[in-house]
């Protein structure tokens, strides 16, 4: 705890002479007939008046600590750097295809990629996160946000659609394929690069996830991307959601950015690959300077019990000479 004013502080040499004198005063002494009788001397009633005397004394010493303002240090806050994660995410007919084990019934590529990124957005709390799909061209389904819940429940709407491998009784989901086909991984980075442009603050992070080659990141393609993304400072991350070897131009544009590729040829493999980039990117907590606030509160009580107890002391608890 730390004063304003604390030169103030001196006065409360003042109370403290007030009580000692009250303590040791004899006062004006009046012989009463009575005063010669066995009569015990009161001691108990006698320590009684003197604390009632007393109080306008802790009154005043309560009204000097208020006076020199006391105030004390808010504890030190933790602020965590916000980073600004858009998943990217290929939502054409191939992420239809099974992946990993179907012991418990099918289980998509697209299915495995929805449960990693709902993992990864209930562990980094605090981030914000956004969704971009894309294929032929590119959906900012999602944009930046703190409030997650959205990701979760968009899947039924953007699942992909592929007639070859889901039977009519399913009926048709997803966008058609003649119009959202094939995979345009170029065109998604450009979107997404600007889409992350527009937020100031924070880290920028994009985390592609498909399964598929794109013929518009070929060079000299790949140079005009990287430079996109080393302009905007953002970092990629990129899955593919098969064995397959990632592309050379896809490789250069990811790890020109800070970032690295990964496989991911089943669910289990796909959770440790963003476990992988937990690690890399980690949580960066800011801690921030303490506040100066008022500090009043331990005073306000006790200053209210002795001015009740002053006032009860009025009404007779005190000396008289009678």
């Amino acid at each position: 705890m730390i004063f304003q004013h604390p030169q103030l502080l001196g006065l409360l040499a003042l109370p403290v002479i007030l009580a000692f004198w009250e303590w040791t005063r004899r006062g004006q002494t009046i012989a009463m007939p009575f005063d010669h009788g066995q009569q015990g001397r009161g001691r108990i009633l006698q320590f009684l008046v003197l604390t009632a005397n007393c109080l306008p004394a802790a009154l005043l010493a309560i009204a000097i600590i208020f006076l020199a303002h006391p105030m004390t240090y808010t504890p030190p806050e933790v602020e965590r750097k916000l980073n600004n994660v858009q998943f990217v995410l290929d939502t054409s007919g191939s992420m239809a295809e099974d992946h990993g084990s179907q012991a418990n019934g099918r289980h998509r590529r697209f299915d495995s990629a929805m449960n990693a990124i709902e993992q990864f957005i209930t562990y980094r709390q605090g981030d914000a996160f956004g969704l971009t799909i894309f294929s032929r061209t590119f959906i900012h389904w999602l944009p930046l946000t703190l409030d997650t819940q959205s990701i979760p429940l968009s899947k039924r709407f953007i699942e992909p659609n592929n007639p070859k491998l889901d039977p009519p009784s399913m009926g048709r989901h997803g966008l058609p394929d003649e119009l959202w086909g094939q995979t345009y991984i170029g065109k998604a980075l450009h979107g997404t690069a600007e889409l992350l442009s527009q937020r100031p603050t924070g880290d920028r992070m994009i985390i592609l996830m498909t399964d598929g080659e794109s013929g518009d990141i070929n060079p000299p393609l790949d140079a005009a991307i990287i430079e996109h993304l080393r302009s905007e400072k953002i970092t990629v991350f990129t899955i593919m959601l098969t064995g397959d070897k990632i592309s050379e131009p896809l490789t250069n544009i990811t790890r020109a950015t800070g970032g690295e590729v990964f496989n991911a040829v089943s669910e289990d493999a796909l959770k440790k690959v963003f476990e992988s980039i937990d690690k890399m990117k980690k949580v960066v907590v800011l801690q921030k300077q303490p506040h100066v606030i008022d500090f009043y509160d331990p005073f306000l009580m006790p200053a209210l019990g002795v001015l009740c107890a002053s006032v009860l002391a009025l009404f007779g608890l005190r000396f008289t000479p009678w």
